[in-house]
């Protein structure tokens, strides 16, 4: 079964690790923070000049006499004429005529090699937010992660510079997302899991205790991209993305497979298997902790689409279906929109009876095509 987006991170199993998770894990494991770095900035896909961060620089009066960049010809190095534009946290430089593409430059800062930089010669088109999930326009209180897919590898990092959560359309929202280093993308960079602050989604916990949720239920919020965000090529996207939804109550229910209606196809031909969900289901699980097997046990090939707010999930085999007997193994860590999995609620009650199947790695259903 071909696997579109890989787990990202796994939701731990009890108030104690969750506390562990908010508290440690994010850092305890973190790398040292990748110093900022110089960076192209692309116009109709032409190199037009350079961002520096400020923090490079130990101050900037002066500045055009001091910061000089130079193009590299074997031994030689020309000056490149252009302007500087002082921002609150980058210094612009605006080359007089574009840079040359495959060509090496250098950043010098009071006569020191700053750093050196080449201009690639890919003519990559302007990176787009393709999808952003769940994609439902009305969410739990309690959501737990959003997912962002680009239609390229994107510059990492920094993210949250680029995200912005408004309520009403004028409040904005601070310390919704973890602002986790390094942060969640798929192998590719295409895909970036934002968490909304576990520890304040978790009730019980201190940052829920002092801050509240980062969502409230009956609320209107718009998640806004900001049209900054560069690829890893330096390519920033041509226009914003908003998504405005609504907040429900809270979600603290488990997601119930046994409930789920399934629509069988025939044997000897190559129609989907519908499954519906009955609610909304975490969509980047839905394509990992999902597998369709035989009846030797031997998974299934073909594609998965996820409709309805993914609360639709079909499989298409890539050879026609053989009558007889499969089943359907769903892996216990597998979510709707609030963490819930099969196994256990997100926020639950410690001091409850454990449930028998609180630890089981999977559930299977038999299916039987005729």
């Amino acid at each position: 079964m071909n696997k579109l987006i890989r787990r990202l991170v796994t939701v731990p199993v009890c108030t104690f690790l969750i506390s562990f998770f908010y508290s440690t894990l994010f850092t305890a494991c973190r790398p040292a923070e990748e110093p900022a770095s110089v960076t192209i900035v692309w116009k109709n896909n032409k190199a037009v000049g350079l961002s520096i961060p400020r923090s490079l620089l130990n101050e900037t009066h002066q500045l055009p006499a001091r910061l000089k960049i130079q193009l590299v010809k074997s031994e030689e190095h020309s000056a490149v004429l252009g302007e500087f534009t002082i921002e609150e946290e980058v210094v612009l430089f605006e080359s007089l005529v574009p840079m040359t593409k495959g060509l090496h430059y250098s950043v010098f800062f009071d006569n020191s090699l700053l750093t050196e930089i080449d201009i690639p010669n890919s003519s990559s088109a302007a990176p787009e937010l393709l999808g952003v999930y769940p994609t439902n326009d009305t969410l739990p209180e309690n959501l737990l992660k959003i997912y962002l897919q680009f239609s390229q590898s994107m510059a990492e990092g920094h993210s949250l510079m680029y995200v912005t959560l408004l309520k009403d359309d004028q409040d904005t929202m601070k310390g919704t997302f973890l602002d986790l280093q390094p942060e969640l993308w798929n192998n590719d960079g295409t895909v970036l899991t934002l968490w909304l602050d576990p520890g304040r989604v978790k009730r019980d916990l201190i940052p829920n205790k002092k801050l509240g949720g980062p969502l409230s239920a009956r609320e209107r919020y718009t998640l806004h991209i900001s049209r900054d965000w560069k690829s890893k090529e330096g390519i920033g996207m041509t226009v914003p993305f908003r998504k405005t939804f609504v907040t429900t109550l809270r979600d603290d229910q488990s997601p119930l497979p046994m409930q789920w209606g399934m629509k069988l196809p025939a044997s000897g031909t190559t129609e989907p298997l519908e499954i519906d969900l009955m609610e909304s289901l975490d969509y980047s699980l839905l394509q990992d902790a999902v597998q369709l097997l035989n009846a030797n046990k031997i998974p299934v090939a073909g594609m998965i689409h996820l409709g309805a707010e993914e609360s639709l999930f079909t499989f298409i085999p890539n050879e026609p279906w053989k009558e007889g007997n499969y089943s359907l193994q769903i892996e216990g860590r597998l979510e709707d929109l609030a963490g819930n999995n099969l196994n256990r609620p997100f926020d639950r009650d410690l001091s409850a009876k454990k449930s028998v199947d609180e630890d089981r790695n999977f559930l299977e259903m038999r299916i039987t095509i005729h």
